[in-house]
């Protein structure tokens, strides 16, 4: 049996992940502080492994003690101590013999873009953790969703993510888009991720790009499915790309409600908010223009349930509110 580990298992996109795995029935997974009963042997365990990361030999002993094959990295990569958590994890992973594949806290795009295309400083984490994975023997790979389309049903679906509105706020009737809104965006629901994330352990071998996305569509489609299920116009403001690079730009009302949630409040959601529009204006997420990859969705077509489509997201959300 392989075994495998979630770090940041109990966060957000984690412990979609970590329940994904579980519910395939092949792995012993944690499931929040409870013991759980083993698919595989019908015993009860308690699954959870602590460390803090600031040894790279005692994490490195930790995975061999408890016979590591894959070790999926699940960390919010936006400030530095968790950047040094994950390179001690890459380590200790590449020095623990049982451990022969890692997928890295990715679940993006490619991070490795140049600033015009993508402008996201906090990118340097994942290039760094990048650079440590291709100095190591081990077998990874980068999982793209491209956008998750959570983001246009809230606040009307259920997600483990944060509240945050991207470039349409319906329940407010407005949307900001970055540049013309005619440049593509890939999209995958959460729960999919996590899904095929899952499925990709099963595959015998690795390409060093898997995508999971269900749904491509450019912002002037999405806001128009979404006038049509609202049953009603959005007020529809278009934003330069230049005025989103230096944050001079719109706040949705709903991220203004939403703010307090945010350590640096207005001033960060909005500068959040820019980065990642002006990042779908310029062509980030548009995922034609990836190069050799494998999409899990087809890979895994007929063999597991239909993934959510965004036409899914916005009927559910919006449909005659």
């Amino acid at each position: 049996m392989s075994v495998i580990v979630v770090a940041g298992g109990l966060g957000d996109l984690g412990r979609l992940i970590v329940d994904a795995l579980y519910n395939t029935g092949k792995y012993e997974m944690p499931k929040d502080f409870a013991t759980r009963t083993s698919p595989l042997t019908g015993k009860s365990y308690l699954p959870l492994i602590q460390t803090d990361y600031s040894s790279e030999p005692e994490v490195a002993e930790l995975l061999a003690k408890h016979n590591i094959h894959t070790v999926i990295c699940t960390f919010a990569l936006d400030f530095q101590a968790a950047s040094d958590s994950q390179i001690t994890l890459i380590r200790a992973a590449d020095q623990a013999s049982s451990v022969k594949r890692f997928i890295p806290s990715e679940f993006n795009v490619d991070y490795d873009l140049g600033d015009d295309v993508l402008p996201y400083p906090d990118k340097k984490f994942h290039a760094v953790g990048r650079r440590e994975l291709e100095k190591t023997s081990l077998e990874f790979s980068y999982i793209y969703p491209g956008m998750f389309m959570d983001y246009f049903g809230m606040p009307n679906i259920t997600t483990h993510l944060r509240e945050l509105f991207v470039v349409i706020d319906p329940t407010n009737g407005v949307a900001y888009v970055p540049g013309d809104g005619n440049t593509k965006l890939a999209m995958s629901f959460t729960k999919d991720v996590a899904k095929y994330t899952a499925l990709a352990l099963e595959l015998d071998k690795w390409p060093r790009v898997m995508t999971t996305v269900s749904s491509s569509m450019t912002l002037n489609e999405i806001i128009a499915l979404t006038e049509k299920n609202l049953g009603r116009k959005l007020k529809v403001t278009y934003q330069s790309v230049p005025a989103l690079l230096k944050h001079e730009s719109l706040t949705l009302p709903g991220n203004i409600a939403v703010a307090e949630q945010f350590p640096g409040g207005v001033a960060q959601i909005t500068a959040l908010t820019a980065d990642l529009e002006a990042s779908m204006a310029l062509g980030a997420y548009d995922f034609d223009k990836l190069p050799s990859h494998l999409n899990l969705v087809d890979h895994f077509a007929g063999r597991t349930e239909t993934p959510t489509k965004i036409e899914d997201i916005l009927e559910l959300a919006w449909k005659g509110r």
